[in-house]
């Protein structure tokens, strides 16, 4: 059984996606911001981290790098409510980012699916 992450401090949207995942079959793990997010990694092991951009504090692709530096097994989606951001280069160079950004409202959960399937 492979193992999420949802990094998203909208406890609404992050409690929504957890549950959506947990009823397709996976072990999940939530976090509100990136730096709970560090700490949590220390103490479970995850396969997938699905990052909000924005947060509070440190946000989500400054989160990518440094949760890349210490696991660099665990792969990343990205999701946003912001249309005009685009992935940076830097982070798809890791080659633990998918290269689909999904937008909030995530209005069709079963996309998230296949691309997790084909990121792992």
């Amino acid at each position: 059984m492979h193992s999420i992450m949802v990094l998203d401090d909208d406890v609404q949207v992050r409690e929504g996606l957890v549950y959506f995942f947990e009823d397709e079959g996976f072990s999940m793990v939530e976090a509100g911001s990136g730096e709970e997010a560090l700490e949590k990694l220390k103490e479970c092991s995850v396969d997938l981290v699905i990052v909000d951009l924005r947060l509070p504090g440190m946000n989500g692709t400054a989160f990518i790098g440094k949760a890349h530096e210490k696991w660099p097994e665990v792969k990343f989606i990205m999701y946003t409510g912001s249309l005009e951001f685009n992935i940076p280069d830097e982070l798809l160079s890791l080659g633990c980012v998918s290269s689909r950004l999904f937008h909030k409202p995530l209005v069709e959960p079963e996309l998230m699916i296949e691309e997790i399937s084909r990121t792992m």
